[in-house]
C-alpha cells in the first residue's frame, strides 16, 4: 500500500497508520515529529492573544481541572498532555514539565501541584470546552475543546509554535 503523504507549507507529512509525522529542523538539527492531526485539519481552529515573558519560563506546568474526571473527555486531556510534554521536552529543550491540577480533589491530584492560570508561572491549561481553540493569556495558554477538538487544539498550538501554521 503506498504511503499517503501532502505537503503543507513547505513540510512533507507521511501518515503511517494514523499518524502523521514530518521533519522539522533548528540550528542543523534534524526532528522527526508526529501528531495526531494534519495541520490542514487543524488550521481554521482560532487562536488569540498573547503569551509575555513569563511563559518562556525554562519551567511550565500543565494543568487540568480533575472536576469531571470521570467523563471521557478525561482521555484526551491526557493525550493532549503527553503530546504537549513531549514536544515541550523534545523539541523545545524546556528542562521542567509537570503535571498540575487546578483543584486538589481527586486522587491523581493529590500529589500534583495546584496550578491556575493565576499562578505566576507558565502554565498551559487543557481544558474541556465545547468551544475549540488556543486562548494565549500573558503566562497562561489555555488549551481547550471538546474530546476531538481538545486534541486538535493542542495540535494547532504545536504547529503555532513551531512555525508550520502561520495564523
Amino acid at each position: 500500500k503506498a504511503k499517503e503523504s501532502r505537503y503543507y507549507n513547505g513540510f512533507e507529512f507521511v501518515k503511517i497508520g494514523s499518524t502523521w509525522f514530518t521533519d522539522w529542523e533548528r540550528s542543523g538539527l534534524i526532528y522527526s515529529l508526529e501528531f495526531r492531526h494534519g495541520p490542514w485539519d487543524v488550521e481554521d481552529i482560532p487562536v488569540r492573544g498573547s503569551t509575555d515573558v513569563r511563559f518562556q519560563l525554562s519551567y511550565i506546568f500543565i494543568t487540568h481541572d480533575p472536576t469531571n474526571e470521570s467523563s471521557r473527555g478525561t482521555a484526551f486531556v491526557a493525550l493532549s498532555a503527553a503530546d504537549l510534554a513531549t514536544m515541550l521536552k523534545g523539541v523545545f529543550e524546556r528542562q521542567g514539565v509537570a503535571a498540575a491540577c487546578t483543584k486538589n480533589i481527586t486522587d491523581a491530584c493529590a500529589n500534583r501541584p495546584v496550578v491556575t492560570c493565576s499562578t505566576n508561572a507558565s502554565v498551559i491549561y487543557l481544558k474541556v470546552s465545547n468551544e475549540t481553540g488556543v486562548f494565549l493569556d500573558g503566562n497562561c495558554a489555555t488549551i481547550q475543546g471538546y474530546e476531538e477538538g481538545l486534541t486538535k487544539a493542542a495540535d494547532k498550538a504545536i504547529y503555532q509554535w513551531l512555525g508550520i501554521i502561520n495564523k
